[in-house]
């Protein structure tokens, strides 16, 4: 009777000890459970308009960078296209400048990856959207709005970049440049940025560049869309496809305008990407896009922030090695 009352004991004791440790497995997992719920909480706090905000920050911190290291670009790879036009035009050959390593950086760089200089690292390109971002924060407050562009209407004004190139480049070549260097916005611009503030003999450049930048504050990239000969060089080169946006319409909602909306230039991806030549690369319709439609390279969105960091700084590089 007593060995059967210690081996109850004992079966007892031991079904109390494996209930404990099923007990014990049982809230392990439920720790866990719960430290994966938390993981997945955190991640999910991440919301889209979030997500958005800080791509734009990200993009806004590359502009600051370039606009302080690398101010000049833009204006010496204009002036490395005004030297080759003017060489052509005077039948000499063509001088290998620094100016003409630093528009073969930029022109190969769109070639592979489309008009990201435009949309990440001109200085007149940062400043096109810092003004705009604070026109529109002074119409939020005063909630005083001032009047757009009609669609129609930008549509047609984006062709005048052609227009200007061409000028441009008919002067040129016809040994007339010393009128652009005179005159030019973008040179008053390059000027003020070094701190050279003797602009006597560039008045009509002053009145050009005001001009420029009263419509900034009306319009998202104003220049950039409307009057930038290089915008316009860049808009017709041929690009590699593996980065090109594309837009799958046939998965769009009926009468969805998110990524036209959002798009500072005002561009509606076509499916076939065939229109992608006026696209800077901000990467604002991808991030946009309620369904995830737009894609580039594969299942990639185009705006993840390492490619954008990785573009960026392999532009940067490139620039600094070449000591340009």
């Amino acid at each position: 009777m007593q060995e059967n009352r210690k081996n109850r004991t004992i079966t007892k004791n031991g079904c109390q000890t494996a209930a404990g440790r099923t007990t014990a497995r049982v809230k392990i997992t439920s720790k866990a459970a719960r430290r994966k719920n938390t993981s997945n909480t955190a991640r999910r706090k991440i919301r889209p308009k979030t997500a958005r905000m800080l791509q734009e920050w990200f993009r806004i911190l590359v502009q600051i960078m370039f606009f302080l290291a690398a101010p000049s670009v833009y204006s010496a790879a204009f002036s490395a296209a005004k030297n080759a036009l003017s060489a052509m035009g005077a039948g000499v050959p063509l001088e290998w400048t620094g100016f003409t390593v630093q528009f073969l950086v930029v022109v190969v760089y769109t070639i592979l990856f489309g008009r990201f200089f435009c949309g990440w690292a001109c200085a007149f390109g940062a400043v096109n959207d810092w003004i705009y971002r604070f026109s529109q924060w002074v119409q939020k407050k005063t909630g005083r709005h001032l009047p757009v562009i009609p669609e129609r209407a930008a549509g047609i004004l984006s062709k005048m970049k052609f227009v200007v190139l061409i000028g441009l480049l008919a002067l040129c070549f016809f040994q007339r440049e010393t009128a652009i260097t005179a005159n030019s916005p973008w040179m008053v611009f390059a000027l003020l940025r070094a701190r050279h503030f003797e602009l006597a003999g560039n008045m009509i450049g002053i009145v050009l560049l005001l001009a420029m930048l009263v419509g900034m504050a009306f319009q998202e990239r104003f220049f950039c869309r409307f009057f930038c000969p290089m915008g316009a060089i860049f808009a017709l080169l041929p690009y590699i496809p593996f980065f090109h946006l594309t837009r799958h319409a046939d998965q769009c909602p009926d009468q969805c305008r998110a990524c036209k909306n959002a798009c500072p230039v005002d561009l509606h991806i076509s499916a076939d990407g065939k229109n992608m030549g006026e696209c800077i690369r901000c990467g604002r319709c991808s991030g946009i896009c309620p369904k995830g439609n737009i894609t580039s390279w594969g299942k990639l969105k185009g705006n993840e922030w390492w490619m954008d960091l990785a573009k960026a700084g392999g532009l940067y590089l490139l620039l600094w090695v070449l000591q340009v």
